[in-house]
């Protein structure tokens, strides 16, 4: 990976398989760094730090589950972490029916008289890539 910015930032991989078929198997790897393979059970995760290029940082995944498999390849770069909620990891989420990219979207709130707001963080998965 190429270390180049200070900033730190992670990509995550979470499986949420449910049904009969709930094992993901899948092999990561950069232009720099092999990931491995690993093997997930549901609710179970795996998340990687590195520091975050001024360019991109490609890392290609095969992914294998008994719904099929899927070859993606993951970019990430400033633009990947707008699309990722602006937050320090960009997560991938297995589910039954593909890859999906997990968004985190803020959310507003203030009470009835408007003196005091907060705000939370609102998950939005969106299908990268069915299973083939």
């Amino acid at each position: 990976m190429m270390v180049t910015h200070s900033h730190g930032f992670q990509l995550e991989i979470r499986n949420e398989l449910s049904g009969r078929y709930r094992r993901l198997v899948y092999k990561c790897w950069s232009r720099d760094n092999d990931l491995g393979w690993r093997e997930d059970w549901p609710d179970q995760h795996k998340d990687w730090s590195f520091a975050m290029s001024l360019f991109h940082t490609f890392f290609h995944c095969n992914f294998h589950t008994g719904y099929g498999r899927v070859d993606k390849q993951l970019v990430v770069s400033w633009e990947m972490k707008e699309q990722c909620g602006d937050r320090d990891k960009c997560t991938w989420v297995v589910k039954k029916d593909g890859l999906y990219l997990r968004q985190w979207k803020t959310k507003f709130f203030s009470n009835k008289y408007g003196n005091e707001r907060w705000n939370e963080y609102v998950q939005h998965d969106v299908l990268q890539e069915a299973w083939s």
